[in-house]
């Protein structure tokens, strides 16, 4: 499974900072709306705040991969955030995250969000997907820079 090819690319988003994770899933909840991907902005932001409120999302390493679940989705998409200046986040190494990878999907999809956690977790192990992505000039450079380390990984 490539996770390159699960990323909706419309949904992706470069900022420089947010102060906490409340600010982060309203700012991702509202792009999706003006992206007519969700209809209910609040209910979005509330799953997203209240699966961080189950324990951090972050895994380390400057990466964090928020997951949630609502009838809303109709497909298993990921979208993928850089902050360029990092944010704290409650990661277990205590470090900044940089890269955001939110996963949203329906119930259906529960085997896609594991293997998909799983995946990110091998690549940011075992490569300096931070340091590469937080020279993006854009989100076209950001996407296309990903694809380029996954595919590495995976040869």
């Amino acid at each position: 499974m490539k996770v390159s090819q699960l990323i909706k690319k419309d949904t992706l988003f470069i900022e420089d900072s947010f102060t906490d994770t409340d600010e982060l899933y309203q700012y991702f909840s509202k792009h999706l709306k003006s992206k007519d991907i969700i209809g209910e902005s609040q209910l979005i932001k509330r799953l997203f705040i209240k699966r961080e409120n189950l324990g951090s999302t972050a895994i380390g390493k400057g990466v964090a991969t928020p997951h949630i679940f609502s009838d809303k989705f109709k497909d298993f998409f990921i979208s993928l955030g850089l902050i360029r200046n990092g944010m704290p986040y409650k990661a277990p190494d205590n470090q900044d995250v940089f890269l955001v990878f939110l996963i949203m999907s329906n119930d259906q999809y529960v085997s896609y969000h594991l293997k998909t956690l799983a995946s990110i977790a091998r690549m940011v192990s075992n490569t300096k997907i931070v340091n590469t992505l937080k020279s993006s000039k854009d989100i076209t450079d950001l996407y296309n820079k990903f694809e380029e380390i996954e595919n590495q990984f995976k040869s």
